[in-house]
Order: C-alpha cells, then structure tokens, then sequence
C-alpha cells in the first residue's frame, strides 16, 4: 500500500490529521533535543533540562520504526541513515567531549535489527538476534545502546497501554544508569494515545530541516563550546 494512503472513507481527513501529528511531534523531538543537549553542555547542573530532554528519543525511535515500516526504499533509508550518522560523529564528539557513538548509529542498528527479525522465522534466533546485537551495541558505546534498540522493538510489537507498560518497565530497568530516563515514559504515553494508529508520520516540516537538525545543532553547540574555552567568546562580551 503507498505511504500514507488509508482505508477509511475519510481517508484524506486521516491523512491530514497524519500530517498534524507529525508536525507537532517532530517539532516536539527537536526542541527538546536541543534543552537536553545545551543542558549538557553548559549547564549540567540544572536537571530540568535534562528532564524536558528526556522527551525527544522515544520520538525518534518511533519514526525510525514508522520510517522502517512505510519506506519506499529500504536501502536507501538505510545509507541515508549510515550517512548522517558519519557526519554526526565529529560535532557530536566535540560537542560532548567524548569518543562514544552518536545517537544515530543506534537508530541505523536498530534499523538492521527490524529487517534482519522480519527475515527470520525461528523465535530462537529472533531472541538471539536482539540479544547479540544489544550486547554489540553496548560495547561500541553507541548512544542509549540496548536501551534504544528495546524501545524501537517496544514500538514494533506493542501498542496502547501495553506500549506504556513495557516502556515503564524498560525505564525501571535503566534506573541503575539514569533516573531521569523515566520521564521519557510521557513520550510514550502520548505516542500511544494521540498519534493515528498506522501513521506514516510524514510531515509538512521541511525534510532537510528534519534530516539536518540533529548533526547542525551539535557543530553550533560544539563551535560555541570551543569558543568558549579558548576565550574567543569574550571578544563578543559573552
């Protein structure tokens, strides 16, 4: 079936309430990435930042599950994935100051992930596949690591309340590294009762805004911190 075309004889009401809740849930996913991360930059005392950042990675694990389901192409959606996550790397090293692996290539490896247990009909192996790749992911460092990849899955397999639950628990798990993590939960939440149930998320924010966000904001963030401490910044009062 095309992308976004519904069976409902209201479907171009459907459509257009699609489009919405796109718009408002990415515009949501990268602000708040930007108060989490100019929080943890510069003002890593101030929690609150973190809590309202909390908000923005169970949108991005949808829409890398939404983008998996209703991709025209799943190579392409895959390089175009790889390609970002590259360009990602040096801001995202400079701006946090760390050699871990950015967000992005846990979204791509949970992408592989999807198309490799779609290939595989043996529950055993489908266990081993989310398990070997958790334990990999973890040991390259990437961003959320197994976390991310459990969240994308929870949003493959799970729907409404159940949807919630299994994220609460996930967050419950992932205490022992972060308790803000659970204010994620209210991601999910809304995820689960306010987003049409088979959207395509497109949106009507401009693509290259959407793909560019996440490796511009860091460069702008890792360019000021950089200025900042070399000084270069008091040239401009700041």
């Amino acid at each position: 079936m095309p992308r976004c075309i519904t069976k409902s004889p209201y479907g171009i009401i459907q459509l257009q309430k699609e489009h919405k809740e796109a718009f408002v849930l990415h515009w949501i996913a990268m602000i708040t990435m930007l108060i989490d991360h100019i929080g943890a930059v510069f003002y890593q005392d101030q929690e609150i930042l973190r809590i309202i950042g909390r908000i923005a990675f169970p949108i991005y694990a949808f829409s890398t599950y939404l983008g998996y389901k209703y991709t025209r192409n799943i190579k392409r959606y895959t390089y175009r994935l790889l390609l970002l996550a590259i360009i990602s790397q040096l801001p995202f090293m400079l701006a946090f100051q760390h050699y871990n692996l950015n967000v992005i290539w846990t979204l791509l490896a949970s992408l592989l992930v999807l198309q490799l247990l779609d290939k595989t009909q043996n529950g055993v192996w489908k266990v081993l596949i989310v398990v070997t790749s958790g334990i990999l992911m973890e040991l390259s460092t990437m961003d959320y690591g197994i976390y991310g990849l459990l969240l994308v899955l929870i949003f493959r397999y799970t729907e409404g309340f159940v949807m919630i639950g299994a994220h609460l628990l996930l967050n419950i798990a992932d205490m022992v590294v972060s308790q803000l993590q659970i204010w994620s939960t209210v991601a999910t939440a809304y995820i689960a009762f306010s987003v049409h149930k088979g959207a395509s998320f497109r949106s009507t924010v401009p693509r290259w805004l959407w793909v560019s966000f996440y490796p511009l904001h860091l460069a702008i963030l890792a360019a000021i911190r950089i200025m900042q401490q070399n000084g270069t910044l008091g040239i401009f009062g700041l």
